[in-house]
């Protein structure tokens, strides 16, 4: 995803089609927000580690300052770091002597800590009322389903983007046609008409990049997993979805690229002009009048593809605190504090982002549909989609190796290389393999 010059950095992290991997904090150039001092040497240290944040200190280091007035006790020491230093120093850090109290992370890897016992599980860690506050979809997808039922909480969401449909009106005209596609039943008919009567192509699913095609599934109502969390996809209706994408591809309605390369292939296209339609954060229109004026002068936008599914895809950043914090009850206080109503409506206004708390997410900043304004419009569909979504993904503690095995799968049945039907049954069966190794 590539977004506004300001915040695009933070929301270009977590995009929409989606689901981009994101990378872990470090301890790496820190700025403490208040020094110590040989007369504070008492008081309660939490470090307190971010994603490349830097950018948004003006808006974080109150929200530090505000929590130590609040707690005299307390000071805030916050680490920053770059992102692509994130996994290796985490890893460095959990097993050192050194570990901070509170760390922002990704769901994925967040996963992958909480399988080991590195994580404090949130759902004992505090009160109803705070874990009511967050939005069901969001505590959702923080959460991992273990076997037997158990569930544990690996952190407390915070920020959030969730895509939206924006298409190209000019190219849509021209094929005699005045808004995308809203159901899957409808995009073949979109798909012809678009590459036949334009030259351009109608949307390109990436649906062989991190993953994508089970969130598909599952956008369609297939269980991924039983409740012993085996992988249980490969039925009737998930081969029949993989086929009807491989028939679109077939007819030369999806382009090559869209089995190989990523979602910014599908940015490139869009801003060129050779794209109807693309699934991204509204924060990309900002871009698209930037770079490509044209464009946005014919661009409109509309809710995610599919409008008829119950879960919405949305990319989520989370708090977590360490169990080898050193405060662990005064961490997930703060962890609260950081992620609360006032803190997210703040952080979401300056990124710009999606808070992951009800209140907040409810503001009338939300809700703003200027007829003029197609970023305000964006920010309205977006959170009002994610405020009625029902159903998150399903994060598994090696959902890295997931997604290459069903990645892989997917492009030899696009590829024709294997049949749907066989590429599905292949890649549950080593997708069961690796969680077998895992739960070991």
């Amino acid at each position: 995803m590539i977004l506004s010059k300001r915040g695009g950095k933070l929301a270009q992290r977590l995009a929409s089609g989606l689901g981009l991997v994101l990378l872990l904090p470090a301890l790496l150039g820190f700025s403490a927000c208040t020094p110590q001092t040989p007369q504070q040497t008492h008081h309660i240290t939490l470090e307190f580690w971010t994603l490349q944040l830097d950018t948004f200190k003006s808006t974080l280091e109150p929200m530090f300052l505000a929590y130590e007035r609040e707690h005299p006790n307390v000071r805030i020491k916050w680490v920053d770091v770059p992102f692509s230093e994130g996994p290796k120093r985490t890893l460095t850090a959990m097993m050192s002597g050194h570990t901070p109290d509170v760390i922002n992370l990704n769901p994925d890897f967040s996963a992958v800590l909480a399988n080991r016992n590195a994580l404090v599980d949130m759902n004992t860690a505090l009160p109803e009322q705070v874990k009511a506050s967050y939005l069901p979809v969001a505590w959702q997808a923080a959460t991992l389903n273990q076997p037997g039922g158990k569930q544990l909480t690996f952190g407390l969401p915070w920020y959030v983007t969730s895509s939206v449909t924006i298409y190209n009106k000019a190219i849509l005209k021209k094929a005699g046609l005045t808004a995308p596609p809203a159901t899957f039943e409808e995009l073949p008919a979109f798909m012809e008409a678009i590459r036949k009567q334009t030259g351009a192509y109608g949307m390109m699913p990436v649906i062989a990049e991190r993953g994508n095609f089970l969130k598909e599934l599952q956008k369609i109502g297939v269980t991924l997993y039983d409740p012993q969390g085996r992988a249980v996809f490969a039925t009737d209706k998930a081969m029949e979805h993989l086929a009807y994408f491989v028939e679109m591809y077939k007819e030369g309605w999806i382009p090559a690229e869209a089995i190989t390369e990523s979602h910014q292939a599908a940015v490139g296209r869009f801003q060129a002009g050779t794209l109807a339609s693309l699934l991204i954060g509204p924060n990309f229109l900002k871009i698209v009048k930037e770079n490509a004026p044209d464009i946005y002068e014919h661009t409109g936008v509309a809710p995610q593809f599919p409008e008829n599914s119950q879960m919405k895809d949305f990319a989520l950043m989370v708090v977590v605190v360490p169990v080898k914090s050193a405060h662990p009850k005064e961490a997930a206080d703060f962890a609260a504090f950081m992620t609360n109503a006032e803190n997210q409506l703040a952080l979401a206004k300056a990124a710009p982002v999606l808070p992951s708390v009800s209140e907040a997410l409810a503001n009338p900043y939300f809700s703003e549909t200027q007829s003029d304004d197609l970023m305000a419009q964006g920010r309205s569909i977006s959170a009002r989609q994610l405020l009625k979504a029902t159903a998150a993904y399903q994060i598994k503690p090696n959902q890295n190796a997931i997604n290459d095995i069903i990645d892989h799968y997917v492009q030899l049945a696009m590829l024709g290389k294997i049949t749907p039907a066989d590429a599905l049954r292949q890649a549950q069966t080593e997708i069961n393999a690796t969680l077998e190794v895992v739960g070991s």
